[in-house]
């Protein structure tokens, strides 16, 4: 598929000036195959404790991803839910590529230092003072397991994988021989950027990253919302150091330029 994408530049052309309001986005022009790529979905849940996240979220989902993820479907790009450890109990395929830690037939690893102490680690005890104060939002939330499920718009569908954790993630991929990976989802700022099968850790892996760009939107807060200025401070975070972008409309016109199953 020819795709145009987006990335942040770290610099200028040689006889430029290397200042900051030189530095610009440039685009450029990508062939790759879709029997390498996979289409990675990050916690696109179906309700939200911070309502008009929910809302915007819920309308990204409805407008921009249901025609995205069909045409993915359609060139054979895989489909790879991720919506966090929680909420993958609603969905029993997880288990595939879940090893044995995963599963709960092995024990945790308890990790190879004990530095910071654990109680310190865990703020608790005489470190309980340093441990943020807790979201009554949040608090009312975790307590109805209703809410732990994706979104009916983007529900998996056969043939689509639900992964818990990086590992997974990268067993999965490396199974399917899928280098190329496609994420939308929420937050912006926070999962998209954070999980450890975010963009972030996924690039530290090796894999080529590509986020649609208007398929996913931060959490912004008073100071920010306007302008959504967290959610364009992450994209940009994106393009310079993690990957490139692109949007739904040149995916989609990607995927349509790509023959037809019975004319391959």
């Amino acid at each position: 598929m020819n795709l145009t994408v987006r990335y942040l530049r770290h610099g200028t052309d040689d006889g430029v000036p290397c200042r900051e309001p030189a530095i610009r986005l440039q685009e450029r022009e990508w062939t790759l195959p879709p029997a390498q790529a996979a289409f990675v979905l990050v916690d696109c849940w179906a309700e939200h404790f911070i309502e008009s996240h929910a809302e915007d979220s819920a309308r990204m989902m409805r407008e921009r991803l249901v025609p995205v993820l069909d045409a993915a479907r359609r060139a054979g790009i895989l489909i790879i839910h991720a919506p966090s450890p929680t909420y993958i109990q609603a969905y029993p395929r997880w288990v595939a590529y879940a090893s044995d830690q995963d599963l709960g037939f092995a024990p945790a690893g308890a990790g190879g230092d004990d530095w910071p102490p654990p109680e310190f680690r865990r703020r608790e005890g005489e470190y309980a003072a340093y441990a943020r104060p807790k979201e009554p939002k949040i608090v009312e939330w975790v307590k109805d397991p209703s809410h732990y499920r994706i979104h009916d718009a983007v529900a998996p569908q056969p043939g689509d994988f639900v992964i818990k954790n990086g590992d997974q993630l990268h067993r999965l991929l490396k199974h399917q021989q899928r280098m190329h990976l496609f994420y939308a989802g929420f937050a912006t700022n926070m999962c998209i950027l954070f999980r450890d099968y975010g963009t972030r850790a996924m690039s530290q892996r090796g894999y080529n990253i590509i986020l649609l760009r208007d398929c996913t939107t931060g959490i912004e807060y008073a100071d920010t919302v306007h302008g959504r200025w967290l959610t364009h401070a992450a994209i940009a975070s994106i393009e310079v150091g993690v990957g490139h972008t692109t949007t739904s409309e040149q995916f989609l016109s990607a995927c349509a330029a790509l023959p037809s199953p019975q004319s391959s």
